[in-house]
């Protein structure tokens, strides 16, 4: 022992000293002396005397039989004789005694010599090593002796501020590992009051730390610890929650996984750990990890749904794009695992997974929302319907609101095709061939989008051969596309097999349940857990160097819109393709605007004279009369209304079938059989009260509104002809029936008003002359607007028709909105919208002074004996009628200088329909015609 001497205190310190670099010369010497050098005594001497040889001797090499490591002997003088260059003057010993090769501090004992780190001590190998005056080279053991020494000459007894007690590196090491990772030791223990870890031993240090350098260190592994602790607890809560949605459940999953990934890479890198701060340096990473899931977690446990879990942890993905490439990595890593369950549900949707049990495809995801109901269809037969409506705020945000949308159209879409084509290929690809389905998934890289493109079109080929083969059969399933020799070919005909056959079937699909869970795969090909190099771990060794991979913001287009395009296009050129060829659509489209929209003269001219033709005979019921033959309602010279049901019912008998199957005949063929499409009949309007009073009065613009077109699609075609859209053709129909009644009463007015020409009734016959000239005008527009509509229709679905027999048809979703816009339009130009109604109000008002102005003239208010109450009365309607037709015309005027559609051409209509602002509807061009109409040169500006 030493004594140092401190302010007059002297105090031991133990003989554990680090070498010095004294004494590394010492050993270096030592180890050049081993070797058989010389040692140097003195820099200054002559090199004889360094090396011991005379200057006028020659240098004459040992023997090798009898060297030894060592300094070198005075050799004298060499003898010229021993000189000799004939290889028979070398003595080669057949053994050597000693290994030349052999390193000098080793004997051939296999001791370890003494070393020789200083030149002291090469010179001389008894020499003893000098104690050095510096801590730092002292060794740990100085700095706790010091520290012992400064806690003496302290009067505070306090254990905080003294020098600690030193615990054994190893246990040490080893414990502070365990509390990393989360679990309990002998020197740390959990406290489930305090939920955290505490040390068993408040004063317990590492030798060469100071207590508050170590407790510092220490306190970072409680952290640590503390995280996985509540991660831990956080997935077993989970996982045993029965009210956890399968989003949570698969985070939980995956921060398990990670978890566990952590644990097994810090165990393996534990091998080369033998200082604290290098364990320090090992759960540097790991720790930054432990606080991200842990932030990650606290946040996710505050979500409800599966959808709200998604959005935000995309949001947090979206947020790490520019920060280290191992966070990113982790974090989309959780969000592919969390995502699959609904990625999943979504698939099946779409058709994509794969159906073992029957019955499973009502199991729907959160964004569809399902309706059941019932409608009338053909012959009055009640059909059970379920509907599919979108549910937006059940779609996380990494899907756009078209993609959501298109998702939605092509299941609905399935739903259809599975009602009508049960074994179609889309529905049961496993019996056509294809095993293996894409399914929607996560890409992160350029290859891994590579490889999802090539599935999805390799998917495509082999599907739209299976498709072309069903289509070609006739709708049954091709035998040859079976694969007879495969065991799993069954799993979707379990109905039809054997019992034997079934419970080994069921008995397998137990055991596959009750395997244990697959453990993360963590292969290369995974991309999650895959390290930038072959060696490496991605957690604890990532190169923190950017990898060129696509955006994020743009990683759930690449990812997932292939394969949604690809199958939304086989499901609507096949659901298209059913209503085209098999149903015959278009015809169904001909018959609503042959009927509803009045398109056939023959229809139209027979029930304007069914129900407003004077000279037909009535069909009311008359004592002492026959109501056989051809009768009518004589709606405008009765009394008495309405119409009972069995006169309306005999006026209107025969009128739909006549007029179609005549057409029909016309046109070289029956567009169907015998029978009417969808029920096709005249039925009676559901009605308010206060409507039926004002159709119960014969002379009211509202006199005929009880009257309707009835029509139920087939079930097919009611995904295209839906009850909204039916819905509008009522109301169509509805208005050009009132249209219909209008010209049929001023053109009767011609003949009535022939007593009033002759007395010179000049005001009787201009307003007979403007009453007519309003109508025509007013029919004009709506006639021609329906048909200028209808022709964008039509060509827009020969367009779709041919369409079918290449790979681009229009969806069926797409075609649906066409539809429905196509019928908007048309109303806009009826002057039907809601935000028009109050110049349709308007134009009913007008309407009502001409129905007016009819029955002055049919009631024969013209004769002498009442002129002047008759050309009053007349005179009054008459200033009405042309100061409604002054503000009618000033609207048509603002409504012309509005920008909006005009155009006639199937392609500028296309774009019109295209567009979603109100301007598309305004009809610029159409009231612009209108109003030339209106002015007759400018009458009525005058």
């Amino acid at each position: 022992m030493a004594e140092l001497a401190d302010d007059g205190n002297a105090f031991a310190i133990p003989d554990l000293w680090g070498k010095s670099s004294l004494a590394n010369f010492e050993e270096d010497t030592a180890n050049s002396l081993a070797l058989g050098f010389e040692p140097l005594t003195d820099l200054f001497h002559s090199h004889d005397d360094v090396f011991g040889i005379s200057k006028n001797l020659e240098l004459q090499l040992p023997d090798l039989s009898s060297y030894t490591y060592g300094p070198l002997e005075d050799l004298g003088a060499l003898d010229t004789s021993s000189v000799s260059s004939s290889p028979e003057s070398f003595e080669v010993p057949e053994v050597l005694e000693t290994d030349i090769w052999s390193f000098p501090d080793t004997d051939q004992s296999g001791g370890i010599n003494t070393a020789l780190n200083s030149w002291e001590r090469f010179y001389d190998r008894n020499f003893q090593e000098s104690r050095t005056v510096y801590i730092s080279e002292g060794g740990p053991q100085v700095f706790d002796a010091a520290l012992a020494a400064a806690a003496r000459t302290t009067e505070d007894d306090d254990l905080s501020s003294g020098p600690g007690r030193v615990v054994q590196s190893g246990p040490l090491l080893s414990c502070l590992f365990q509390l990393g990772l989360g679990r309990e030791s002998i020197l740390y223990s959990y406290s489930q009051d305090l939920q955290s870890f505490q040390p068993r031993l408040t004063d317990g240090r590492m030798t060469g730390y100071s207590l508050e350098t170590f407790q510092s260190l220490s306190d970072s592994f409680i952290d640590y610890g503390n995280k996985t602790k509540e991660l831990r607890s956080f997935i077993d809560r989970t996982q045993a929650s029965s009210g956890s949605f399968p989003a949570l459940m698969a985070s939980a999953g995956s921060f398990s996984s990670l978890l566990n990934t952590l644990h097994v890479e810090i165990g393996e890198a534990l091998k080369s750990v033998h200082t604290l701060l290098k364990l320090q340096s090992l759960f540097e990473r790991p720790g930054q990890i432990l606080t991200l899931l842990s932030d990650l977690g606290h946040k996710l446990a505050r979500t409800e749904t599966d959808e709200e879990l998604l959005s935000k942890l995309y949001d947090i993905v979206l947020d790490s794009e520019h920060s280290a490439i191992w966070m990113r990595l982790i974090l989309f890593h959780i969000l592919k695992f969390a995502s699959k369950p609904w990625l999943e549900s979504a698939g099946g949707w779409l058709g994509l997974k794969a159906l073992s049990v029957p019955g499973t495809r009502g199991q729907w995801p959160k964004f569809v929302s399902v309706t059941e109901g019932a409608r009338k269809a053909e012959h009055g037969k009640d059909v059970k319907e379920t509907e599919y409506d979108l549910e937006p705020r059940a779609m996380p945000t990494f899907f756009a609101d078209e993609d959501a949308r298109t998702l939605f159209e092509t299941g609905r879409s399935l739903r259809l095709l599975e009602a009508h084509q049960p074994e179609h290929p889309l529905l049961e690809a496993a019996s056509f061939g294809l095993k293996e389905i894409p399914k929607l998934e996560w890409c992160s890289s350029w290859v891994d989008l590579e490889n999802i493109q090539k599935k999805a079109q390799e998917y495509e080929s082999n599907l739209l051969k299976a498709i072309s083969d069903f289509d070609s059969h006739g709708g049954s399933k091709s035998l040859g596309h079976k694969d007879v020799d495969d065991p799993g070919q069954n799993q979707f005909e379990v109905a039809g097999l054997s019992e034997d056959t079934a419970k080994a079937y069921i008995s397998a699909s137990i055991a596959a349940l009750e395997k244990p869970l697959a453990r993360l795969d963590t292969s290369p090909d995974s991309g999650i857990l895959s390290a930038p190099t072959q060696d490496k771990s991605m957690i604890l060794d990532t190169l923190d160097e950017e990898v060129f991979s696509p955006p994020i913001s743009l990683l759930p287009v690449l990812s997932f819109n292939p394969l949604i395009s690809i199958q939304a296009q086989l499901i609507n050129r096949s659901c298209l393709r059913l209503l085209f060829k098999e149903h015959n659509l278009r015809s169904h489209f001909s018959l609503l605007h042959r009927y509803s929209l009045f398109g056939d003269a023959v229809f139209a001219s027979r029930l304007s004279h069914a129900l407003f033709d004077p000279e037909l005979p009535t069909a009311e019921r008359r004592q002492g009369r026959s109501r056989a033959g051809i009768s009518g309602l004589k709606l405008g010279s009765r009394d008495t209304w309405p119409p009972a049901s069995s006169e309306l019912r005999l006026a209107l008998m025969g009128i739909l079938t006549e007029s179609y199957h005549d057409t029909g005949q016309m046109e070289g063929a029956s567009l169907f059989n015998n029978e009417l499409p969808g029920g096709l009949s005249f039925a009676i309007r559901d009605m308010s009260e206060e409507e039926l009073k004002r159709c119960m009065d014969p002379n009211s613009i509202e006199a005929l509104d009880f009257l309707r077109l009835q029509y139920n699609p087939p079930p097919p075609l009611s995904a295209l002809i839906t009850q909204e859209s039916l819905l509008k053709y009522d109301a169509v129909f509805k208005l050009l029936l009132r249209t219909v009644r209008m010209l049929f009463v001023v053109n009767q007015l011609f003949q009535d008003t022939k007593d009033c020409v002759a007395r010179s009734d000049y005001l009787s016959q201009r307003f007979r002359i403007e009453s007519h000239h309003f109508t025509l005008a007013i029919s004009g527009h709506f006639f021609d607007g329906v048909q200028a509509n209808w022709s964008i229709l039509e060509s827009k679905l020969k367009d779709t028709e041919r369409a079918l027999d290449r790979n681009g048809p229009e969806s069926l979703a797409n075609l649906r909105d066409f539809h429905e816009q196509i019928l908007d339009r048309m109303m806009f130009t009826l002057i039907l919208r809601k935000r028009q109604a109050q110049v349709m109000k308007l134009l009913e008002e007008i309407f009502s002074l001409i129905l007016q102005f009819a029955r002055h003239i049919r009631s024969k208010a013209c004769e002498k004996s009442e002129v002047a109450d008759s050309m009053s009365d007349i005179r009054q309607i008459y200033e009405k009628f042309k100061k409604k037709v002054r503000v009618l015309i000033s609207v048509c005027r603002g409504l012309s200088e509005r920008r909006g559609e005009g155009g006639t051409t199937a392609h500028e209509a296309f774009q019109v329909v295209s567009r979603s602002d109100e301007t598309s509807e305004d009809g610029g061009n159409m009231m612009g015609q209108l109003l030339l109409k209106f002015e007759m040169s400018g009458f009525y500006g005058r």
